[in-house]
């Protein structure tokens, strides 16, 4: 009897961390609020001479809007930058949270920051840039902590800013996407899985990139970055909402030079034609 008991709290246990962890892996930002997206960039060991700056910010606010959300405006945003307390948000200083969501009528506060490794260049001649972005985000009316988001992401590029730009650009769209995941234009079914695209036969990045890039934009797809790319084989691991054969037969639509030859457990295999 003892043992049925243990046995029954032991599976109540799991059950109860499946919960917390699908809610974890399905966060998002509650819909219908205004919302003031603040995100910093930083680069190490390296001047961003070359380099759009505001691109985490800028993109975020784009799936966010693409998303339903209600995006405060740029001229807004200035006018919060400037005030003196916007530098607390980034502590979460429940006071500054408070009191500038009252002042410029803001619900939801989004801070955060983008840092970029200095690029490395690689064994084939080009750069590999690698890009992280964290985020959290506060209701103004309580001060209360919503949430938080880190995404990490690597990218080549035939230069040390093409390579470090590819690598922000990935980040900041995966951390958009996890945002969002609540609004009207996504979609709730499921959890995405970690997959795979293995293409062989490529003779340069250029096509592992155009690759990359088609990943991208398949419906359900929430991330997507190069893994390696080495021997003629690249790997390209994403985060996906369906079945491996679904990835393969929209991978085949593409339009790429590539052909579908197999798709079973997490990966998606393919040859270059």
């Amino acid at each position: 009897m003892n043992w049925i008991r243990k046995r029954g709290f032991c599976l109540i246990g799991v059950f109860v961390l499946l919960l917390l962890t699908a809610g974890s892996a399905l966060a998002a930002l509650p819909p219908h609020k205004r919302i003031c997206v603040l995100v910093s960039e930083e680069a190490s060991g390296w001047f961003r001479q070359n380099l759009a700056v505001g691109t985490a910010e800028t993109l975020i606010k784009q799936e966010l809007l693409a998303n339903g959300y209600p995006v405060v405006n740029e001229a807004m945003v200035e006018k919060v930058k400037k005030d003196q307390r916007a530098r607390l948000l980034e502590q979460g200083n429940p006071k500054a949270i408070r009191e500038l969501g009252k002042i410029y009528d803001i619900r939801i506060f989004l801070v955060g920051k983008a840092t970029l490794a200095e690029p490395l260049k690689n064994d084939f001649g080009t750069f590999t840039g690698t890009a992280t972005v964290a985020v959290q985000a506060y209701s103004t009316g309580d001060a209360k902590y919503l949430l938080a988001e880190t995404a990490s992401a690597k990218e080549l590029g035939g230069t040390p800013d093409e390579a470090a730009q590819k690598a922000l650009e990935t980040a900041a769209r995966t951390i958009a996407k996890k945002l969002a995941a609540g609004g009207s234009g996504a979609s709730q079914a499921g959890i995405p899985l970690q997959m795979r695209v293995v293409v062989e036969g490529i003779t340069d990045f250029k096509l592992a990139n155009e690759v990359l890039f088609a990943c991208r934009k398949i419906p359900s797809v929430t991330e997507a970055e190069i893994e390696s790319y080495q021997g003629g084989t690249a790997t390209i691991r994403l985060a996906y909402r369906g079945s491996t054969k679904e990835l393969g037969d929209a991978l085949s639509r593409q339009g790429l030079p590539i052909t579908v030859t197999g798709a079973a457990g997490n990966t998606v295999r393919a040859k270059a034609n």
